[in-house]
């Protein structure tokens, strides 16, 4: 019956894409009218899980909710559209990587060891991707990973660097394969108006370690996942992805940040997977450049704002000893049930305790929900906005530039010479080239080859436009203690 496409799908209400799609779960005997395979599943199913319902409060920005009064939304919205715009693009690639990935197979190349993955099996993967890449993310997203989650190395992988430290994208991996992998096993079909486009192939499943490989950071080698696996990958590590596609328009929309348009429509019309990979259309480079024009101006008006940063360096005295009250000395990667609820919600609510002297304790134990009282003053200048520190002097170099760094901190030195000489306490260098927030897009790297208007693949186009990119990335600043 026609409309039966409505029941199977709700409407989310969102101010980028209009309307995000998901799955609601059908009865055996709505499936067998609409020619679906019978679900115990749906999309909803993992949207009502306490993993998802938990980045409700979680907030997208971080301190700069303190500069900036209405960026007020939360990790879950962003999933939200990561997960669209990731369905869009496995729609939009699909025709392209189905024809790589048969040609793989005829010559009885790599491609011919998995089979040939259904249009839904690919849309929904990546949709899932999207949905979870940010799942374990803790209080105040990635200024928790830098000063807490760095604690404690990162899980054992042959293609991963031994000293890499835990961060939020392996938490991620470990909730998606250890808490919500019967879900994801159980999903079979996406978001479509056609039930032989939505449903997925006989046989056909979702397996969570697809999914932890994909969201992985830095991107993992791993030539036991399928192919088209493999191909997708860039989509969540690359020069652009689908995941800062949307927070780019996201937090420019929700702070009221003119960034310039960001024309994703155009970017997905030019894409297309090449047999060298993820490949864009020469005239889509237009739109590339537009988006990291926006990115780039939103982390001079935002990300690196003098305020935020200048709160950040209160919160990197005082975040490490709240985890601790709060949470105690315990990895989250070996207590996901406890770190389920371990929420900003829940740091604020004895942050304001702390505040009016509550909970306060010249030699706090870990887990005792007590912190010191210099710990308790930082919380109550950072609930109020009035952080200790205040910036003096700013020097921006290219990240081009040769020792960029070096050379910020000695203009910073040097310019206050005699001020640091009498009293050196009463100043902190901030570098903001290796910030905490989202990663930079001059230093991403991923598989992007641009196919020009003759036919061939190259990738030099991509260097050339980096290159005349006015990116001015290490932002350095001379903040001097207020109080």
């Amino acid at each position: 019956m026609p409309h039966l496409q409505f029941e199977a799908v709700n409407l989310i209400s969102d101010p980028i894409y209009g309307y995000i799609e998901l799955t609601k779960r059908l009865t055996p005997d709505q499936s067998a009218r609409a020619g679906l395979p019978a679900e115990d599943v749906a999309e909803e199913d993992l949207l009502d899980t306490q993993w998802l319902q938990r980045m409700r409060r979680i907030s997208q920005l971080q301190s700069a909710r303190w500069v900036f009064p209405s960026a007020e939304h939360s990790r879950f919205v962003h999933a939200l559209g990561v997960m669209h715009e990731a369905g869009l693009w496995g729609a939009t690639l699909y025709p392209t990587l189905r024809d790589v990935l048969h040609e793989g197979t005829r010559s009885e190349g790599e491609a011919s060891e998995h089979p040939i993955p259904s249009e839904a099996l690919v849309v929904e993967t990546l949709r899932m991707a999207g949905l979870l890449h940010d799942v374990g993310h803790g209080p105040f997203a990635h200024f928790f990973d830098e000063h807490v989650l760095s604690r404690w190395p990162a899980p054992p992988h042959p293609s991963r660097d031994p000293g890499k430290r835990l961060s939020h994208e392996d938490l991620s991996q470990a909730i998606v394969e250890r808490e919500l992998a019967p879900l994801i096993d159980g999903l079979r079909r996406a978001p479509a108006v056609d039930p032989e486009r939505a449903a997925f192939a006989d046989g056909e499943r979702i397996d969570p370690r697809w999914i932890g490989f994909l969201v992985s950071k830095p991107p993992l080698s791993d030539p036991t996942m399928p192919l088209w696996v493999r191909r997708l990958q860039p989509l969540f590590s690359g020069i652009f992805t689908v995941d800062n596609l949307d927070y780019v328009r996201r937090d420019a929309l929700i702070t009221g940040v003119a960034c310039g348009p960001v024309d994703a429509d155009r970017l997905r019309r030019y894409a297309f997977m090449s047999d060298r990979g993820l490949a864009l259309y020469e005239p889509g480079l237009g739109a590339l450049e537009m988006f990291l024009t926006a990115r780039l101006f939103m982390y001079n008006t935002v990300y690196f704002h003098r305020t935020v940063r200048a709160i950040d360096l209160d919160l990197s005295e005082a975040f490490g000893p709240a985890f601790e009250a709060v949470f105690g000395d315990r990895n989250p990667l070996e207590a996901l049930g406890d770190y389920a609820t371990l929420d900003e919600y829940a740091l604020l609510h004895q942050a304001a305790l702390w505040a009016r002297g509550e909970h306060v304790d010249p030699a706090p134990v870990p887990g005792s929900g007590s912190v010191t009282p210099r710990v308790a003053g930082l919380w109550r200048g950072i609930l109020l906005r009035r952080p200790t520190w205040r910036a003096v002097l700013e020097v921006r170099h290219d990240s081009r530039a040769e020792a960029a760094r070096e050379r910020v901190e000695l203009e910073l030195r040097t310019a206050l010479r005699p001020a640091l000489e009498a009293d050196p306490g009463r100043y902190r260098f901030d570098l903001a080239d290796a910030d905490a927030r989202p990663q930079n897009p001059l230093l991403a790297e991923g598989s992007l080859v641009i196919a020009r208007r003759d036919g061939s693949l190259d990738a030099a186009p991509l260097g050339e436009l980096l290159e005349r990119l006015p990116a001015v990335v290490t932002v350095g600043r001379a903040y001097e203690r207020t109080a």
